[in-house]
């Protein structure tokens, strides 16, 4: 049974293809080759020039020596005229040398409804990730500081792009990297009396207000020789720095993750950088990378006693003093410190399953999802986190030219390409930055917090839905106003397309007019309401063929032509790591039910009542589906 938009664009391709075979076998020898074009002609034309169309015909021309219009004519002449065509085609035209297919309204409506009817929650579901697992490495923040709003963007991709992947049937490991024994710990540690735990603040906003201060007094009193005595050791974990920072980390990082579960983020596993130094990991890479004759130690030149990737051959780089550590792809320098890509590297090999390191585990915290965040510890047991298929990188743009160094080396080291950088634009803020080190995330009236913003956020939707001619008895206002504030701050950051960067403007972010998350909430409960009122909000709706055949090609086609894209839209979304792709095809889908509800009355009319309450319940799935993949939660009432 069809029922989505990939089988049918699927069949599609299969015609086309037959015919080509048929009438140009003499002019394309191999059409196997040639089935990608056919693939990727394929597009969504203008309702009035059918539901499919293809382009096709442009390549065939140059191959055939025809006009595309004489070509487009042939076959789809032959493809309408075909007995055994599919019978959710209607009709089949050509124009200007396009190929148009027109869909059956009454069987492809059937199709779609029934499907998202009984299937629900599992509408949408894709099985090209089955069997295989994902680590999703995010946000990753600094245990110094609160998250700002630059963190939160990491956050809450790596959370949709998380969920994204579970909706592709991929095993899904939310993974948070937690680096302990880095400098800006030292610094800390450094200046730990300026850390008061008498103050009623947030941990994790006290540490960082903290860090900001240590860091003029670290300028003054030109400490830098200090903090790199504290940094060595720290290196040592059973040092009473190293014992010492962690509990500080451990206690920041729990703050942190109040703001995580405020917005409804979760993970499965927390890695530290002194558990990774404790299991010597970086010498397990080492060693796995000499045996493998994959590394070599430089003994002359500009890099003598470095130990760097060998070429493919596995002969000596050449030595010449214009060469830099990048060319050179060293991995420990002739002091023998590591690189950070040494360290990264080993890290991805771990998580990858190249090396085997055996951390142990025990519980971090209890989440109010009801399930335990790990965390890698010296006591505990080992788990099965780890051994991924691929691992996801949320890491913002300006990182993109080491990970694609990590990218280039794992490729040489394992022969495959199994890492993926997510880059995002950074956040910025106007006249000045979110750095840490001074504190440009404190802001001026307001702090640039994702704790500030959502509690900003919820003081003003909570204005708002209380703020109403007649007062609200059916709704819980603060659980409502909550949830409106999520949507809006969430669609805003993911409505935009990773790569691209965010300025971030107070006034803008907490204007609803311009923002489509909380419209996308309305629709939903506008959905409901409208069920509620024809009784059946609660119960199954059964359509009948007669219902089907009042299908028209006004908005109610319109509408199950978009539930049926959902498959392709998670699909697309996975591949690309957008979820700015749910984000569209959720505003688009609730701008075409407002046209609806408008131009299709749902309950004046018996003859449609039946169909047009079954189509509501439809796009109130499908709304709720989409909208989870975004992690927006949706109200009954609004």
């Amino acid at each position: 049974m069809l029922l989505n938009s990939i089988e049918i664009k699927r069949k599609f391709e299969e015609a086309l293809a037959s015919e080509i075979r048929k009438s140009f076998s003499e002019t394309i020898t191999d059409l196997n080759a040639f089935s990608e074009e056919i693939h990727n002609s394929i597009s969504t034309p203008r309702p009035e020039q059918g539901d499919l169309s293809s382009s096709i015909c442009f390549a065939l021309a140059k191959l055939a020596k025809k006009s595309p219009t004489a070509i487009a004519h042939e076959i789809s002449s032959k493809l309408e005229a075909d007995p055994e065509k599919e019978d959710f085609i209607s009709r089949i035209k050509d124009e200007n040398g396009y190929i148009n297919l027109w869909l059956d309204e009454a069987k492809y409506s059937k199709h779609v409804l029934e499907a998202i009817l009984s299937e629900k929650e599992k509408y949408g579901i894709s099985r090209i990730g089955s069997g295989r697992k994902v680590i999703i490495e995010f946000p990753s923040v600094n245990p110094n500081k609160p998250w700002h709003i630059g963190h939160l963007r990491n956050a809450l991709l790596g959370d949709s792009i998380s969920r994204i992947f579970e909706a592709n049937s991929y095993t899904v490991e939310r993974e948070d990297y937690i680096d302990d024994l880095g400098l800006q710990m030292a610094e800390i540690l450094w200046g730990r009396d300026k850390i008061s735990d008498g103050n009623a603040k947030k941990y994790d906003t006290l540490l960082g207000e903290a860090y900001v201060e240590i860091n003029k007094e670290i300028t003054e009193k030109h400490a830098e020789k200090d903090i790199n005595e504290i940094l060595k050791r720290m290196e040592d974990t059973s040092s009473s720095e190293s014992v010492e920072i962690r509990k500080i980390s451990e206690k920041s990082v729990k703050a942190q993750y109040l703001t995580a579960f405020s917005y409804g983020i979760y993970h499965d596993v927390l890695i530290w950088e002194s558990d990774i130094v404790r299991e010597k990991l970086l010498k397990r890479a080492m060693d796995f990378l000499d045996e493998k004759k994959i590394t070599q130690k430089c003994t002359e030149g500009k890099y003598a006693g470095c130990v760097i990737i060998a070429d493919k051959e596995g002969s000596k780089h050449a030595s010449t003093e214009e060469e830099d550590e990048e060319s050179r792809k060293v991995l420990i320098r002739s002091n023998g410190v590591a690189t950070y890509l040494a360290k990264d590297l080993a890290f991805h090999m771990w998580k990858l399953g190249i090396i085997d390191c055996s951390f142990n585990y025990s519980e971090f915290i209890v989440q109010p999802n009801g399930k335990e965040a790990y965390t890698s510890s010296e006591k505990g047991k080992p788990m099965n986190f780890g051994n991924a298929d691929i691992a996801i990188n949320i890491i913002g743009a300006a990182q993109q030219h080491p990970q694609n160094l990590l990218k280039r080396i794992f490729e040489e080291v394992t022969g495959e390409q199994r890492i993926l950088h997510l880059s995002y634009g950074e956040v910025s803020v106007k006249g000045g930055t979110l750095s840490g080190r001074k504190g440009g995330w404190i802001g001026t009236t307001k702090s640039y917090t994702a704790d500030s913003l959502l509690a900003e956020m919820e003081k003003m939707t909570f204005g708002i839905v209380s703020d109403a001619k007649k007062p609200r008895t059916d709704i819980d206002m603060k659980e409502v106003s909550h949830k409106v504030a999520l949507a809006a701050i969430k669609f805003e950051f993911l409505k935009t397309d990773p790569e691209k960067k965010v300025l971030f403007e107070w006034d803008k972010a907490l204007d609803l007019n311009s923002n489509s998350g909380p419209y996308c909430m309305y629709m939903y409960a506008r959905a409901s309401r409208i069920l509620e009122r024809a009784g059946i909000d609660k119960e199954d709706i059964l359509l009948a063929e007669k219902d089907f055949k009042k299908i028209t090609r006004g908005e109610d086609f319109t509408i199950i032509k978009q539930i049926g894209r959902m498959q392709e839209t998670v699909e697309k979304a996975c591949r690309e790591y957008k979820p700015s792709i749910i984000a569209a095809y959720v505003m688009e889908l609730s701008l075409i039910f407002s046209n609806f509800y408008e131009k299709m009355p749902v309950l004046s009319g018996e003859e449609y009542r039946n169909l047009r309450t079954g189509i509501v319940m439809a796009v109130k799935q499908a709304l709720f589906n989409m909208l989870c993949l975004i992690n927006i939660d949706t109200a009954e009432r609004m």
